[in-house]
């Protein structure tokens, strides 16, 4: 298959943000946090905060790798273009054998 060089970007077709699970993980971690701040509520005592944290980073990790779509603020249901720079392949190494 011969690509034209020419074509600078590519088009992404984006979900709704509300339909994005990493988003809604996101968002929960976030309140989650913002009630455990000790002038608030404490949810997490502070010795599993660390414990917490890690974990959050682990299903976030796992999330991006089941995710192949872009998220833009759009009505759910619907999709939205998205142009992102394109990326061709490696350029060749300036030494060789």
């Amino acid at each position: 298959m011969v690509e034209d060089p020419e074509i600078k970007t590519v088009t992404y077709w984006s979900v709704s943000i509300l339909q994005s699970r990493t988003a809604w993980v996101n968002a929960a971690a976030f309140l989650v946090a913002a009630l455990s701040v000790t002038d608030v509520w404490t949810l997490i005592p502070t010795r599993y905060l660390p414990w917490a944290t890690a974990l959050l980073a682990l299903l976030n990790i796992f999330l991006r790798t089941q995710t192949v779509r872009p998220v833009s603020f759009i009505a759910p249901g619907s999709v939205a273009p998205v142009m992102v720079a394109r990326v061709g392949p490696p350029a060749p190494p300036l030494v060789t054998d």
